[in-house]
C-alpha cells in the first residue's frame, strides 16, 4: 500500500511509483473495485472459488502465474513487461553479402550512420537552425521552453515524480515503423525493409552496447514554485532510438546530398511529421539523464568531469565530450521487483556513477531482487554523504537536443573535495561507454579546473550539446550550485 507521504492533495488517476508486483491480491483487490465487481464475479473469471479469491486478496495463498491471463488486468500492473531482449541479437539472416539493391542499401545506410557518428556536433548545430523560433539554453543550441526551465537550480529533494496508470497513457502516433521512416531503413536480405531502425542499427552497425530494456517514459513536466513535478509511464530502449536514431539518420543523409550544407525541411520528411520537439504524447520519450560532477574545492580549486563517448560502444552520442555520469532513465533490469525500486532520479544516478565512475559491471545481469540501495556500497556510501550535505545534486533544465530530439534532464552534482576523493578512489581511467578526459593523462581523478578560462578553452573541443548546456547552466548558477 501507498506510504503516507504527508500530503492531502493528489492527482487522480496517479500514483508515487509503478506497480511492483509484489502483492497479487492487492492488484486483484484493485482490479475488482475499479471494475465494480464482487469477490464471486472475479472467481467465476479465474475459475476458481469466492473463497480462494478472497484468500488470495488477504496475502494467505499465492496466485498463480497462468491464472493471471484469465483476467483482462494489464500485466504492467502485476510488474510483468514483455520481454523484449530477442530485438537486441543480431540476424545474419537480414544482412547482404552479395552485390545488387539490397547490398548497396545496406552499404549507403553504413556510410550515412559512420558520417553521423563523426560529426554530430556539426550536424546538431545545422539542426537548430531549423528552429528559429524557439527558446536556447543560452550560449547553446539545446531547446527548451521557460516552462521546462526554472529560474535556477533546483534540489533532488525538490523534485516529485508520478506514476500515469497505463490504462491512461497516450499511444504514440509517431513510431519507428510508421511510413515516414521507410526512407531510413534499409532493404533485409530479403528485399524488404527493415521494420525498425533500432533493428538495422543491431545488424549493420551495432554498438558493443545495445539492449532493448524497457524504461520510464515521460509524460508530462512541470515546475511550479522551485519545484519539478514529472509524470511517467511504461516504454523501451528500441521505441525511442527507432524515432530519435532515425531522425538523426534523416539529417545526416539529407546534409551528405547537399554537399555537406544545411538541409531544409523540405528534405526531411520524418522531421517535419514529428513538427513539435516538446509533444510528450506524439512519440515515446525515454529521458537520458546527464550529470555534470563538479569537485567541490574553494581551497586548490573546483573541478569538473567529462567523457568522450566511443562510438563502437554506444548507439548515441557517440564521438563526442559528454558530462559523466549520464545514462537513460529506466529500471537495472526487467524483473518486476526493479520497476518500483528504480523509479528515482537518484538511484538512477547512483547506478551511473558506480557504472561509469567506477567501473563496475551495470548493475542488471539477471537479477530478480531488487538492487539494495540503502544497504550495499557504494550505493550506502553515495547516500551517507547525500545525508551530510556532502553529495548535492540539482536538476537544472529539461531540453531537447536538437539533431536527435532526444529529451535530456540537465543536472548537476556538487561533491566536497574529501568526500569526492573517497568515493572514487579507485576511478577508472576507461570504461564501458569510453575514456575519462581530464588534464593529466593517466589520472582520471584530476579532471578539469571549473574556471572560466577552462569553460572558453573546452568551446574548441567536440562537446556535445547537452555537455555544453550543463556546463553553460552549471557556470551562470555556480554561486548557487557551489555556495560561494
Amino acid at each position: 500500500m501507498a506510504q503516507d507521504t504527508g500530503r492531502w492533495l493528489y492527482v487522480a488517476g496517479s500514483s508515487d511509483a509503478p506497480p511492483d508486483g509484489s502483492n497479487a491480491g492487492d492488484v486483484i483487490r484493485w482490479f475488482r473495485q475499479e471494475r465494480g465487481l464482487s469477490q464471486t464475479e472475479v472467481a467465476e473469471l479465474l475459475h476458481t472459488t469466492q473463497s480462494r479469491v478472497s484468500k488470495i486478496e488477504n496475502g494467505d495463498i499465492l496466485l498463480k502465474l497462468d491464472e493471471l491471463r484469465e483476467v483482462s488486468i494489464p500485466p504492467e500492473h502485476f510488474g510483468v513487461l514483455p520481454d523484449c531482449s530477442a530485438d537486441s541479437v543480431p540476424d545474419p539472416r537480414q544482412i547482404s553479402d552479395l552485390q545488387g539493391s539490397e547490398w548497396e542499401s545496406q552499404q549507403a545506410w553504413r556510410v550515412v550512420r559512420s558520417e553521423l557518428n563523426a560529426h554530430r556536433v556539426t550536424l546538431s548545430d545545422l539542426a537548430a537552425d531549423l528552429y528559429p523560433g524557439f527558446a536556447r539554453i543560452p550560449g547553446t543550441t539545446v531547446l527548451t521552453r521557460d516552462d521546462w526551465t526554472p529560474g535556477e537550480p533546483v534540489e533532488l529533494a525538490d523534485i516529485r515524480l508520478t506514476w500515469r496508470p497505463d490504462d491512461r497513457m497516450p499511444i504514440p502516433a509517431i513510431t519507428g515503423s510508421i511510413e515516414q521512416t521507410a526512407h531510413v531503413r534499409p532493404l533485409t536480405a530479403t528485399g524488404a525493409r527493415y521494420r525498425r531502425y533500432s533493428l538495422a542499427l543491431r545488424d549493420l552497425a551495432r554498438p558493443r552496447l545495445l539492449d532493448n530494456r524497457f524504461g520510464y517514459r515521460l509524460l508530462d513536466a512541470r515546475w511550479s514554485a522551485g519545484k519539478g513535478v514529472f509524470e511517467f509511464g511504461y516504454t523501451c530502449y528500441f521505441d525511442v532510438l527507432d524515432v530519435h536514431e532515425a531522425v538523426a539518420h534523416e539529417f545526416a543523409d539529407a546534409w551528405l546530398r547537399a554537399g555537406r550544407g544545411r538541409p531544409s525541411f523540405a528534405d526531411l520528411t520524418l522531421r517535419r511529421h514529428v513538427a513539435d520537439p516538446f509533444d510528450l504524447a506524439a512519440r515515446p520519450v525515454m529521458p537520458s539523464i546527464n550529470t555534470l560532477t563538479i569537485r567541490r574545492d574553494p581551497i586548490d580549486g573546483h573541478r569538473i568531469y567529462l567523457h568522450r563517448r566511443d562510438a563502437k560502444s554506444v548507439a548515441a552520442a557517440g564521438g563526442m565530450y559528454h558530462v559523466i555520469p549520464a545514462g537513460m532513465f529506466q529500471p537495472a533490469a526487467l524483473a518486476p521487483a526493479h520497476q518500483a525500486n528504480d523509479f528515482s532520479i537518484w538511484r538512477n544516478i547512483q547506478r551511473e556513477y558506480s557504472e561509469e565512475f567506477l567501473g563496475n559491471p551495470e548493475h542488471d545481469e539477471n537479477s530478480v531482487d531488487p538492487v539494495d540501495y540503502l544497504n550495499s556500497d557504494p550505493f550506502k556510501s553515495f547516500m551517507a554523504a547525500r545525508d551530510a550535505g556532502d553529495f548535492r545534486v540539482f536538476v537544472c533544465a529539461l531540453v531537447v537536443e536538437p539533431l536527435t530530439l532526444w529529451i535530456e534532464f540537465l543536472t548537476v552534482a556538487v561533491i566536497e573535495g574529501a568526500v569526492f576523493d573517497r568515493l572514487f578512489a579507485t576511478m577508472v581511467a576507461r570504461n564501458d561507454e569510453g575514456s575519462a578526459v581530464g588534464t593529466a593523462a593517466g589520472r582520471p581523478t584530476v579532471g578539469i579546473p571549473f574556471t572560466s578560462d577552462s569553460i572558453q578553452r573546452l568551446r574548441d573541443e567536440p562537446l556535445s550539446p547537452i555537455a555544453r548546456a550543463c556546463l553553460t547552466l552549471a557556470w551562470e548558477h555556480r554561486h548557487r550550485l557551489l555556495g560561494a
